[in-house]
């Protein structure tokens, strides 16, 4: 299965973990065990963000310039690639911009368009992380878990 170059950014050591997770947990998950599409490139993103008119998340664009489109364990994460970002907003407030799933049970990966910050709603429920990196941070230790 295809892994893109690993970039030297933010996301650099948490990239690193999350491949070899996905790497080791193959076995368990054959096929579906991860799937990362291609980076973004810088063009691409700077595209999407004027066609849009608004900025992406730093640490959110680091991940797409890894992978422009993922998932991972089984999609137990998605991160959308780019002309996928905002297709399910219409099940958030207005202040959120859908960026992919978290389990697949309708549990949405957003940012918030005023201060940048990464988050999730579940059901009306929301998490928010921080930056991307800190919602890596948050479920790397998951990826480890082999009751997922």
């Amino acid at each position: 299965m295809y892994i893109p170059e690993i970039p030297d950014n933010s996301l650099t050591e948490e990239i690193k973990e999350i491949v070899e997770v996905c790497q080791k947990q193959t076995s368990k998950y054959g096929k579906n065990a991860y799937h990362f599409n291609p980076p973004a490139s810088e063009e691409e993103i700077n595209l999407w963000e004027t066609k849009n008119d608004m900025t992406l998340p730093e640490s959110y664009k680091d991940w797409l310039r890894f992978s422009n489109g993922s998932e991972i364990l089984n999609w137990f994460i998605t991160v959308y690639k780019l002309d996928m970002i905002g297709e399910y907003d219409k099940y958030v407030s207005d202040d959120l911009k859908v960026i992919g799933e978290i389990i697949g049970d309708g549990e949405f990966l957003c940012f918030s368009i005023k201060t940048k910050n990464i988050t999730s709603v579940d059901h009306g429920k929301i998490h928010e992380y921080g930056s991307f990196k800190d919602f890596l941070r948050y479920y790397i230790p998951m990826f480890f878990d082999d009751s997922l």
